[in-house]
């Protein structure tokens, strides 16, 4: 038996998406603070001069805000703004800035641990396989397990999320657990296959040695 199980098309379309997702996001705030907010506070800069204009003018109060949302109208298309709705306070250009720096920032480590996990794979032979270290998903090490030292095996997230849990114990005899995950890298189902003939070999022989009859003296 010989498996090497490389990444998934499925984990792989998956992470695009989470990809530009990010990306996609941290664009959006940059055009925000770029393009968008200067814009709009340009126009809530003229509708304070209007203000300031109209007040000057000696409009009574009631009078103030007619007139300036008259003007306003005439002036909105030079700064795309709503004719019906003057832009009153100016926007946070900075803020914008700062989440788009932090999302690319983001978008950058994302891109590498995904170009990192395509570069690994998950090998099996005839006497040990390469489980998956259950501290720090989705950062996962990887250890190397014998078969023989496998007594158990859980399935009851592998129908939903290609992963089953392999108990064994280590070399100092202490139980310990590794996935097998079929979803990320495709072919481990082998493995897991493997682990399952395992125990049952195991639990058949502990069942005939129970039911062994003793020698009659």
């Amino acid at each position: 038996m010989n498996i090497t199980a490389k990444y998934s098309r499925e984990w792989r379309s998956r992470m695009g998406i989470i990809l530009l997702m990010i990306a996609g996001s941290s664009g959006w705030f940059f055009y925000d603070g770029l393009v968008a907010y200067p814009k709009f506070n340009r126009g809530a800069e003229a509708y304070a001069q209007i203000r300031e204009s109209v007040a000057a003018e000696g409009f009574a109060e009631a009078e103030a805000d007619a007139e300036a949302a008259k003007r306003w109208e005439a002036r909105a298309a030079d700064f795309d703004g709503d004719p019906k709705d003057p832009p009153k306070h100016p926007k946070n250009v900075a803020q914008q800035i700062h989440f788009g720096v932090g999302l690319g920032v983001l978008a950058l480590a994302f891109l590498a641990w995904v170009l990192r996990e395509m570069r690994r794979v998950v090998r099996a032979d005839d006497e040990k396989f390469d489980g998956l270290t259950t501290a720090f998903p989705p950062f996962n090490g990887s250890v190397p397990v014998r078969f023989d030292s496998v007594f158990g095996v859980d399935r009851r997230k592998w129908k939903n999320k290609g992963i089953a849990v392999i108990h064994y114990k280590n070399g100092r005899g202490r139980p310990c657990r590794v996935l097998v995950d079929d979803y990320k890298y495709a072919g481990s189902e082998a493995i897991l296959e493997k682990c399952e003939a395992v125990v049952a070999e195991k639990q058949a022989r502990k069942s005939a040695a129970g039911n062994a009859v003793p020698a009659a003296e």
